[in-house]
């Protein structure tokens, strides 16, 4: 083909690329390979020449194509430790220390925004650092001040908010927000709040059941170590709680027994917030 007749036929060429391509996919990719190996330095100097001189144009594309770079650089991924698994596996082997080393230092570097903003911008509020563009800042749940969380903390929260982690993982400045914070640890309540009304405290509910039972388990007739127990949670009927009808007197060991069945389990006899 030539020249002229390649301008005057662009979709013809096209085509006929495309269609040649598919019959040598795998003949097309030795040469590639072959010729990378052959003209690294050659390559190298001319990507490097490129990005120096398009610097803007690159910026740009990455802008406007940032999901279609992230499910490339994705499918690159996958498809290379699929073909380099033992490669891999042999270099995690003779780099144990190096790669933990690497990790630990990570952890505890700044998180840069551009790998996370995207990421957590939806549910914390976050800006780039003043002071270092490249960094990520978030407010701290306890003061409200900016600061730069690590790696492994933002990490974390990302982790948390996927559902893949404990707890929320928010994040603080600083040790001493954390114990300020009335919420940080806490699974349910707050701190100082209790979750529920023991039964413990029921004493004269507890006397009466066990009275009417003759003070023995009425499982196994043991007179040690006796406990009231609800037939029914607290949590499903508070109202009729102190209603000794549906108490029962029980040992340790039966009350155990008792609380290991589906249903009534010690969580589930609780008194609702």
């Amino acid at each position: 083909m030539t020249k002229e007749y390649k301008k005057r036929n662009k979709d013809k060429k096209r085509e006929y690329d495309k269609k040649y391509y598919v019959q040598n996919k795998d003949k097309i990719k030795e040469q590639c390979k072959k010729y990378r190996e052959q003209n690294k330095e050659k390559i190298n100097e001319y990507n490097k020449e490129y990005y120096e001189n398009n610097k803007e144009k690159r910026k740009e594309y990455c802008e406007q194509n940032k999901d279609k770079i992230k499910e490339q650089k994705k499918e690159y991924m996958k498809e290379y430790c699929e073909q380099n698994k033992d490669k891999i596996k042999e270099y995690h082997e003779q780099n144990k220390d190096k790669i933990k080393e690497y990790w630990r230092e990570w952890s505890k570097s700044s998180a840069t925004y551009n790998t996370f903003a995207h990421q957590i911008s939806y549910v914390d509020k976050i800006r780039r650092d003043l002071e270092n563009k490249k960094l990520l800042q978030i407010k701290c749940t306890y003061c409200k001040e900016w600061f730069n969380p690590t790696n492994l903390a933002i990490s974390n929260r990302i982790r948390a908010l996927e559902g893949k982690g404990t707890g929320e993982q928010k994040l603080y400045c600083s040790d001493e927000c954390k114990k300020l914070c009335s919420t940080y640890h806490q699974r349910k309540y707050p701190k100082g709040q209790k979750p529920y009304v023991s039964r413990d405290t029921q004493a004269q509910w507890a006397d009466m059941v066990k009275e009417r039972d003759g003070y023995k388990c009425v499982k196994c007739g043991s007179t040690e170590g006796l406990i009231a127990h609800h037939k029914e949670g607290i949590r499903w009927n508070p109202l009729e709680s102190a209603d000794i009808d549906i108490g029962v007197t029980l040992c340790e060991e039966c009350n155990k027994k008792a609380h290991s069945i589906e249903g009534c389990s010690t969580y589930d006899m609780r008194c609702p917030t």
